[in-house]
């Protein structure tokens, strides 16, 4: 494989990116927390700052493994086997260390070898073996280490590491880091320069890597060997090879400080057969099995990561409290309603102070407010110690303030963002990310919206925008960025209410809003500005340095920048459909004092339509997999941040809707 010079291990294993992805897999596997208690969910409770923290740790050479867990698993065949389970955010330290390697150490290693690697399965080690046979390779070693997951030197294996990523850019802090881990580990065992964690992302590739050699050294000159992980058979054509064989294997194994079974290895034919990966091989016939070893420890894992997030509340009592499973915000918008804690979880009391439900601050990623309703100190407090926000909402949805326990901790960031905003050049370049993303999205609802209907307005009105949009490569300036983005709202507003039923025609958009599907719009985009707002915080963005929108004082004019690519899909296109599908219903405003009032009912149908809309998965702009909503609103804050931090526009590709 040619090195590539712009490809850094350690900058690749720092970029949030990285860590973002393998939290994400993390995530996915679902697994048991570590020896520090936290689980999965609790760690998903401000998984952004988490990673922010985890960044800054690893960049700055202070991180530290955190305690493991052990669990004694029984074997099959008697005894057990003890698994080290990492913490969550060791392992996802774990993981984005194996992301980063496997694409150096994989294309290193032996056809031979077929566990935990990308493409290869137990499948494929059968169909190998079958292909062997039928090629006369008739003798068969059936060998069995001991202990060996226990048994790999540490020395030796990092020697191996150290020469394999000889050349690579950052080779020598990711060295680092590993030798950390596997010393931790011995601590932890006991065991000092031996072992490796089973029950670790990264182990799986350091046992490959260490057996490598074995592959190497035993595979050609008429004997072939396959191995999947520790597992492995020699075949041979003759008898007499594979007693050579086999007192080769021997060899190598002391090289390396392993020990073969003296009962369990020996050498066999196809006409005596043997089970190998859960198969049994007998002459011509394959008996498969279906178990796959590679995924025993994965399924423990979940087992014991469903023992750990079983929970008491109900889903009827978290129904009444307002807390939807499908999203992470707790909203209290029934006035009478009061929050309180019971056994350090957030307890919802109705009329009389019946408790409603209690939700476990981990499930919570933040908690509105709204008018008539009321916090007790102590829910401030474990707000504040958990990092859930704390949202205090007015009766047309829009913020009265955010409590929040994130400390600005990104000063150089702020200083890019601040010295952007001051470049023509530069802040030009990201308006016109972000208004061609916004006007793109309107387009694109509008046609979504128009696609039954085909009202001719709408349609000219999309040709109009379209010429408008041509306009943007050739400006240079924000003023005239905006100019375009105000020319294009002209054609949107007016084709989007004559799409929705209940609109006044013309319709124009309004704020204070004097009519339904403003009122609407407005309270589905305040919410938006509370998401968008968490992520440019978890990014460790400046919610008042923008680019599009001017900077200004008791404004966040950065929030404002990076919701223009979802105000279509999630406000203003969401409004009409929920019109439309009667969801809403004008009966559900009033005009009052030169606004409009939106009643509980409407409220509720607000926000069920907005968490609704927001839990799909969606693609990722040039990326091949799916994020829910509000994961993409901090990928898209990342981005920005990484961005600025270049001081390149071109790096930064807002969401665009898919027509």
């Amino acid at each position: 494989m040619p090195l590539s010079p712009k490809y850094d291990l350690w900058q690749s294993l720092l970029s949030l990116r990285r860590l973002d992805r393998a939290w994400e897999k993390v995530r996915a596997n679902a697994g048991a927390a570590g020896g520090d208690g936290v689980t999965v969910a609790v760690f998903q409770a401000g998984a952004g700052p988490r990673l922010g923290r985890l960044r800054l740790a690893l960049k700055r050479r202070d991180w530290r493994p955190l305690p493991y867990r052990m669990v004694d698993i029984p074997k099959k065949k008697g005894g057990h086997r003890r698994l080290m389970i990492p913490s969550v955010a060791d392992r996802v330290v774990h993981t984005a260390l194996a992301m980063v390697l496997t694409p150096v150490l994989d294309p290193m290693f032996e056809e031979a070898s077929y566990a935990y690697r990308p493409g290869r399965s137990v499948q494929q080690a059968v169909r190998e073996i079958g292909r062997l046979r039928d090629a006369g390779y008739w003798h068969v070693i059936e060998a069995d280490i001991v202990g060996y997951f226990d048994a790999v030197a540490h020395g030796p294996l990092l020697d191996k590491l150290a020469a394999a990523l000889d050349g690579w850019p950052g080779a020598e802090d990711i060295l680092d880091l590993v030798a950390l881990i596997l010393e931790d580990q011995g601590q932890e065992t006991g065991r000092m320069g031996r072992g490796l964690a089973q029950g670790s992302a990264l182990s799986p590739l350091l046992a490959n890597l260490y057996l490598d050699e074995l592959d190497a050294r035993i595979d050609g000159r008429g004997v072939r060997i396959v191995r999947f992980a520790d597992d492995f058979i020699v075949l041979c054509k003759k008898r007499e090879t594979a007693e050579d064989a086999l007192r080769e294997v021997a060899e190598v194994m002391g090289e390396l400080g392993l020990e073969l079974h003296e009962d369990g290895t020996r050498v066999l034919d196809f006409d005596r057969g043997f089970e190998f990966l859960g198969q049994l091989f007998v002459r011509s016939l394959t008996l498969p099995q279906p178990n796959d070893p590679e995924e025993e420890v994965v399924d423990l894992l979940r087992q014991l990561g469903t023992e750990d997030m079983r929970q008491t509340e109900s889903r009827e009592a978290e129904r009444k409290a307002g807390y939807d499973r499908g999203a992470r915000v707790l909203y209290l918008t029934v006035p009478g309603r009061r929050l309180g804690m019971a056994n350090l979880s957030f307890c919802v009391t109705g009329e009389g102070g019946r408790e409603l439900g209690a939700i476990a601050h981990r499930r919570v990623d933040r908690i509105e407010l709204g008018p008539g309703t009321a916090a007790d100190s102590p829910v401030i407090e474990h707000a504040l110690a958990t990092e859930t926000d704390l949202a205090f909402v007015n009766r047309f949805g829009e913020t009265l303030g955010v409590l929040t326990a994130r400390p600005g901790q990104s000063a150089r960031l702020h200083l890019a963002q601040a010295s952007a905003a001051l470049d023509s050049g530069l802040a030009a370049g990201f308006a016109r990310a972000l208004t061609e993303a916004r006007i793109r999205n309107q387009r694109t609802q509008l046609f979504r919206l128009n696609r039954t209907r085909d009202d001719a307005e709408v349609v000219a009105a999309l040709a109009r925008m379209q010429r408008q949009l041509r306009k943007l490569a050739d400006l240079a300036e924000v003023a005239e960025i905006r100019g375009i983005e105000g020319a294009c709202g002209a054609e949107y507003w007016p084709a989007l209410g004559r799409l929705c039923e209940d609109a006044r025609q013309p319709f124009r958009r309004q704020r204070p809003a004097e009519d339904p599907l403003n009122a609407a719009i407005n309270y589905l985009s305040a919410i938006l500005e509370r998401d968008t707002r968490a992520a440019v915080l978890a990014a460790g963005l400046h919610p008042g340095f923008g680019l599009l929108h001017r900077p200004q004082d008791r404004a966040e004019a950065c929030v404002y920048d990076l919701m223009e690519p979802f105000r279509a899909p999630l406000t203003e296109g969401l409004a009409v459909f929920l019109f439309n599908a009667r969801r809403l219903r004008p009966q559900m405003f009033a005009g009052v004092g030169g606004g409009v009032r939106i009643s509980t009912e409407g409220r509720r149908a607000l926000i069920a339509g907005y968490e609704t809309a927001v839990a799909r998965r969606v693609n990722v702009p040039d990326r091949s997999h799916k994020l829910a909503w509000r994961p993409m609103m901090r990928r898209q804050a990342q981005d920005l941040a990484q961005a600025l931090r270049a001081g390149d526009p071109a790096l930064f590709r807002p969401y665009r809707m898919e027509a």
